[in-house]
């Protein structure tokens, strides 16, 4: 297997450290997506999307390959790297766009999907988990990487979980940092933490008091010598972490668990064998796993998944839900190996900013004025007053060619500036917290 075929094999989960590598000469010599998202020392956080994006001829559909083919193994990183990049930018419908040309548009009938999942109950998401967690031990739900409001319902369930006992929270995307709990913030480092929900999500966990738990396979476990595959190895060691720093330590630990993509399955299919299935072989427990992956909307109705097809107009848009048939049992679970399978609407929006990002209620929309982003395109950023430029932001949002941007703002002192895309910082001022 070919290291480039490696690295795309893994790229769905991603490890947290793999974009944080700093780049050096080889960012001069090596033109592959996966350096183009790296950051170097000195240029703005932005400068990879900016890469990315103007790679795209370089990365173009290769025309050789027939309507319809699977695009090269090069292409589809970079449009996974550029999702997530746009992402973590305040670009959530970009994100999507770049996301749903990795896959084809369903175009059969739905009918059968109207008729089977018209009459399913639609239950709340949150209050079932909620219910559920009076019992369960541990808790998983995935997101798509490139999809920040996949980030909500963990973001609510931080909370109501920790009131029943819940003391760990555990993501692949943490890396190993002994200092933030003390710090209290995740500093700016172009992983996924980078993007402003998930950097929420840790304040919030802090702000409980849950234990933060990395699980993400090392180097070291990695490259160890065995018969598994680069993907049965991450897995198998993401499981073995995350035993070791919660049940080994805690028999009594009640976690939940923020995962990506296909790692919660539970069971092993022909060509997965997810972290969820060998944690289950580790602790005899049979955890609650949660998809968001797949029933979730996307860039156009046309893209999104025949069920979200034939719910078209009768999905709410103020949360998310399962459906269920007579019996109670989550429709499309079995099929995609996890106990519930949520379903949730396109994001409306707030003065063209996503409304997930008041994040359950968390913060409020505020309109700036930035008439320096009339003449040149900006990036906008807020920061907590008194965390430094290396914490990850509040928000951050690209303007073009417009005088005013809406933020979305927690009620306290916040620092908000104004960047060239070059890096150059046209503005900053402090200002009192939103009324």
């Amino acid at each position: 297997m070919s290291a480039g075929i490696r690295a795309l094999f893994v790229l769905l989960g991603l490890s947290a450290s793999a974009l944080r590598q700093p780049a050096g000469a080889q960012m001069a010599s090596d033109n592959s997506p996966y350096a183009l998202a790296r950051t170097s020392a000195g240029e703005p956080a932005w400068a990879p999307l900016l890469r990315l994006r103007a790679a795209a001829s370089r990365f173009a559909p290769d025309s050789a390959r027939g309507e319809g083919s699977r695009a090269s193994p090069e292409r589809q990183a970079w449009l996974q790297l550029l999702a997530q990049a746009e992402a973590t930018f305040g670009n959530p419908q970009r994100a999507l766009e770049a996301w749903d040309q990795l896959g084809r548009p369903f175009s059969g009938d739905l009918t059968p999907y109207r008729t089977r999942y018209g009459t399913a109950r639609q239950v709340s998401a949150f209050d079932t988990l909620v219910a559920m967690a009076d019992t369960a031990r541990v808790i998983m739900v995935n997101e798509r990487h490139h999809a920040a409001v996949d980030r909500l319902l963990t973001l609510r369930l931080l909370r109501a979980l920790r009131a029943k006992g819940y003391r760990y929270f555990a993501a692949e995307a943490f890396a190993v940092d002994s200092a933030l709990p003390q710090r209290g913030y995740v500093l700016d480092d172009g992983s996924y933490l980078s993007e402003p929900v998930f950097a929420e999500i840790v304040r919030e966990a802090l702000r409980l008091g849950y234990t933060l738990v990395p699980y993400e396979a090392s180097e070291q476990q990695f490259n160890e010598p065995d018969s598994l595959t680069p993907q049965q190895r991450r897995d198998w060691a993401q499981a073995q972490n995350l035993v070791a720093r919660t049940l080994a330590v805690d028999p009594q630990a009640r976690v939940l668990v923020h995962a990506g993509f296909d790692h919660i399955k539970q069971k092993a299919s022909a060509n997965w064998s997810p972290m969820a299935a060998y944690f289950v072989q580790l602790t005899g427990i049979d955890p609650v796993t949660v998809d968001q992956t797949n029933a979730t909307a996307r860039s156009r109705p046309e893209t999104s998944h025949p069920v979200h097809q034939a719910l078209r107009g009768r999905i709410p848009t103020d949360g998310t839900i399962f459906l269920s048939d007579s019996s109670g049992e989550s429709i499309g679970a079995s099929a995609l190996l996890v106990d519930l399978v949520a379903v949730r609407a396109a994001a409306p929006e707030i003065a063209e900013r996503p409304a997930y990002m008041t994040m359950n209620g968390l913060r409020r929309a505020r309109r700036v004025s930035v008439p320096e982003c009339r003449r040149e395109s900006c990036v906008v950023t807020a920061h907590r007053a008194a965390e430094p430029d290396e914490a990850v932001v509040l928000d951050r949002v690209e303007v073009v060619q417009r005088d005013t941007v809406t933020l979305f703002l927690p009620a306290e002192d916040v620092r908000v500036s104004v960047y060239a895309h070059d890096g150059r910082r046209l503005r900053s001022w402090t200002g009192p917290r939103p009324r």
